[in-house]
């Protein structure tokens, strides 16, 4: 790595610009990766979804390129492979696929999963007891929530469909669908990836459904009155990807980025975020259990959620429509 920061630095290539839904809250990640190498700076930029999917085709077109890295989830991240828009590139740092969290290996050296997120249930401390909490997915179908729940658009690519596509795995829940459009949730856009906390923490709802634990510690920190918690079982998570953007301004030091992301530092970075290193023997976020400790969902292959996404974003658009 260190070669290849000097040739970075040699080029001029002196900075990194990551597309994500997370980046521009990645900032311990960046601090750190710059205390190991002080002359390259990482930028985030916070994008998810549509609007992330077109300024990289608008990039494409143009051949004006700002994005370095694209950062984000399996189903858009196969896409972008469709489209021609990753240069392949395998770190040279990554351990083998047994000792990374389940599909972590993208189709042909196109991207490779750094971080794993973990959704669960958010509510106002303010409105709600710890101890009316549901801790079950047909748990929100009391009567008691109707009125009261927020989350995430699933009529779009994003975390709720996907979410409804691991439901539909679980017999016992695979009515959620329907059964919580009687409840009548206030949906949030899926681009807008606070909107389910911030309806929560400003008390306009009393439950955020599939809220990532990462966010709720940023508004934890402000003084904002919620609490995360997990359910019983098939609680949800979800592997973020990175992969170089064809015609990239820095590809070298993006390609040292993603060398670095594997790295024990990194990994502590990744947890004082609220997340989960790919890295299975990493320790998680403080406080947390190991991720492999954790109850979640059946597991979806990566070649399968572009359909298993689809078959749910369908459905719910006929039943949200």
């Amino acid at each position: 790595m260190e070669a290849l920061y000097n040739k970075a630095v040699a080029a001029g290539q002196k900075s990194v610009v990551i597309y994500g839904p997370s980046a521009g809250n990645d900032m311990a990640l960046y601090t750190a990766f710059k205390k190991s190498f002080p002359d390259i700076t990482v930028t985030g930029v916070p994008v998810v979804g549509p609007p992330m999917t077109a300024k990289l085709a608008a990039e494409m077109s143009s051949g004006k390129h700002v994005a370095d890295i694209a950062y984000t989830g399996s189903t858009d991240m196969l896409a972008y492979i469709k489209s021609g828009w990753f240069a392949p590139f395998k770190p040279s740092t990554l351990p083998p696929a047994s000792q990374l969290a389940a599909e972590s290996y993208g189709p042909g050296n196109n991207f490779f999963g750094f971080t794993v997120g973990l959704s669960g249930m958010l509510y106002n401390t303010s409105s709600v007891q710890a101890s009316q909490v549901p801790t079950t997915w047909t748990g929100l179908l009391n009567s008691q929530w109707k009125n009261k729940l927020v989350m995430y658009d699933p009529t779009a690519i994003g975390e709720m469909d996907d979410i409804f596509a691991h439901l539909a795995l679980v017999p016992g829940d695979s009515g959620m669908m329907t059964g919580l459009k009687t409840q009548n949730p206030q949906l949030s856009p899926s681009s807008d990836i606070t909107g389910p906390l911030t309806a929560v923490a400003q008390g306009a709802k009393s439950l955020g459904i599939g809220v990532p634990y990462a966010f709720y510690l940023v508004a934890k920190a402000s003084g904002a009155p919620v609490k995360f918690y997990l359910l019983n079982a098939d609680n949800y998570t979800v592997t973020l990807y990175g992969g170089i953007v064809k015609g990239a301004p820095n590809p070298l030091a993006a390609q040292l980025y993603e060398d670095w992301m594997y790295t024990p530092q990194a990994a502590v970075a990744i947890a004082s975020e609220g997340e989960y290193s790919t890295v299975l023997a990493d320790a998680g976020p403080a406080g947390m259990p190991k991720l492999t400790a954790i109850k979640v969902f059946p597991f979806i292959p990566l070649s399968g959620i572009p359909a298993a996404d689809g078959a749910a974003i369908t459905q719910a658009q006929h039943v949200y429509g």
